[in-house]
């Protein structure tokens, strides 16, 4: 049972077990010393920081199990200017076909960046990235940045990255993802709740976001990440106001990544733009998982 219920609530944060700088007993040490009470790991793909977070975490902090799913615009007829990401909170085990569906597509994505780069006179090989890799079990394109650096065609992966791998670079490989619909429906299989992620990434007008949540309502989207690092004053009001319309549950996410030199505190967001500590955010949470739980397919 956790002590204490009253303290920050931060839903959306990476360790280095995804793209986060940190590991994950440091950020439980920051949480502590930020005053967070409910945190989860929310990392692309995978729930691998989990399990260690919860047994340090041990009764200070309550750890809800999270993941951050990417999903495919293109049949709105959007480029991926618009970026549309989903969390799952407390999925079940069954996630892992989701997860699967990703692994499939990043593996594909990278032998075909390979490809690209060798028709380009690069030499690079797969064996030279397991090498030089973070997870050589989880090769992404970040992991292919590093070699090209490592063989000089960069000063760094960072530049590596810019020059070769990002969108309209001569390396880029779009990764293929779900619909949003698809995605949700997926993540509701798991028993997860499903939430959409920092929606100012989709740059959309009022009218329009209202109609894509309404739409994503309807295909079983929980809730909406209302305040979030990014979002102004003036964007938490409106992304609050579509929550309400749509009874959708307003999250909090701070989006940490530990990087440094990014203004965004763990728990605080920038300049302190969160310290939220409505504890009945995570309640209802707790009742759509239950709901959601005990449906019957």
């Amino acid at each position: 049972m956790i002590k204490n219920k009253l303290g920050i609530i931060d839903m959306h944060v990476h360790s280095s077990c995804s793209d986060g700088k940190k590991k994950v007993a440091e950020i439980i040490e920051i949480a502590l010393k930020n005053d967070v009470s409910v945190l989860s790991f929310t990392e692309h793909y995978n729930l691998g920081s989990y399990k260690k977070a919860k047994t340090l975490a041990n009764d200070k902090i309550e750890i809800i199990p999270g993941v951050e799913f990417g999903a495919d615009l293109a049949c709105f007829g959007m480029s991926n200017k618009h970026v549309c990401h989903i969390g799952a909170y407390y999925p079940s085990y069954r996630i892992i076909k989701v997860f699967d569906m990703f692994e499939t597509s990043r593996s594909k994505c990278v032998k075909s960046t390979l490809k690209k780069l060798n028709n380009l006179g690069i030499p690079i090989t797969y064996s030279a990235i397991e090498k030089n890799a973070r997870k050589p079990a989880s090769i992404g394109r970040f992991d292919i940045a590093i070699t090209l650096a490592k063989m000089g065609y960069s000063d760094s992966p960072v530049s590596a990255y810019g020059d070769y791998l990002d969108q309209g670079m001569p390396g880029y490989v779009s990764r293929e993802k779900l619909s949003p619909q698809d995605l949700i429906y997926q993540i509701r299989v798991a028993k997860g709740v499903p939430v959409l992620f920092h929606p100012k990434s989709l740059k959309m007008n009022f009218d329009d976001m209202f109609d894509f949540l309404y739409f994503l309502k309807k295909c079983g989207l929980e809730g909406l990440e209302v305040y979030n690092s990014h979002h102004t004053y003036e964007q938490v009001d409106v992304f609050l106001s579509i929550a309400n319309k749509l009874d959708l549950i307003p999250t909090v996410g701070s989006d940490y990544h530990g990087i440094v030199g990014q203004e965004i505190e763990l728990g605080k967001g920038i300049n302190n733009n969160l310290n939220i500590s409505d504890y009945s955010i995570i309640t209802r949470l707790k009742e759509r998982h239950h709901s959601i739980n005990n449906y019957e397919d």
